[in-house]
């Protein structure tokens, strides 16, 4: 199934409804909000359980959630401008802009296989800087989290130059080596429509 199989409205409607919910805010790793869609965790999941990244790097801690849930699956290494309070097994912090720290951040990664996902500032202008910084280091799969919000329309007030969906637009037409997997939209309800990136060339 595809998102063309419903009036655009329908599936823009429902996850607009699920994200005004909050439900989401909900699902919690030892004690840290996680703040994704259950069904974007789940994509998350098959992909990282197919391809066996030796490690995962994150951008965007906040609260430390994210990676320490990505930590049961490989070492996480997660980038933010303030460290979580708490550590989390598994992970390792890099204090930073993402951007500045990326060449930290693949000295770390060491040539292994890495799964990049992108969840930090979400500026079209940052995340622009992030997709080019970052999409070395991806072996398969760049995943821009939260395009949603051009998408379905959530929160654009925001982003007056657009959000993580216009980047990925812009990005997507110079880097050809790069495609949307359409299997990870298959479930509908999801924030990250069009950014689950794979790697074809």
């Amino acid at each position: 199934m595809s998102l063309s199989v419903l009036p655009s409205r329908v599936w823009r409607d429902a996850n607009r409804a699920f994200f005004d919910s909050r439900v989401w805010t909900t699902l919690v790793e030892d004690g840290r909000r996680i703040l994704k869609f259950p069904t974007d965790l789940y994509v998350y999941e098959e992909i990282i359980r197919r391809t066996r990244p030796e490690v995962i790097v994150e951008t965007g801690s906040f609260e430390g959630g994210s990676a320490g849930w990505f930590a049961r699956f490989a070492p996480v290494i997660s980038v933010d401008v303030k460290r979580p309070v708490n550590g989390a097994p598994g992970v390792t912090w890099v204090e930073g802009d993402s951007v500045a720290r990326v060449q930290d951040v693949a000295e770390l990664v060491d040539g292994r296989s890495c799964l990049v996902t992108l969840d930090s500032d979400h500026n079209a202008r940052h995340v622009l800087a992030e997709l080019d910084a970052y999409a070395p280091l991806a072996t398969e799969y760049l995943i821009v989290e939260d395009t949603g919000v051009d998408v379905y329309g959530i929160e654009l007030e925001d982003y007056p130059g657009g959000g993580p969906g216009a980047a990925v637009t812009t990005w997507l037409a110079d880097h050809k080596e790069w495609q949307p997997d359409p299997e990870c939209d298959r479930f509908l309800l999801g924030m990250n429509p069009g950014g689950w990136l794979r790697r074809v060339a």
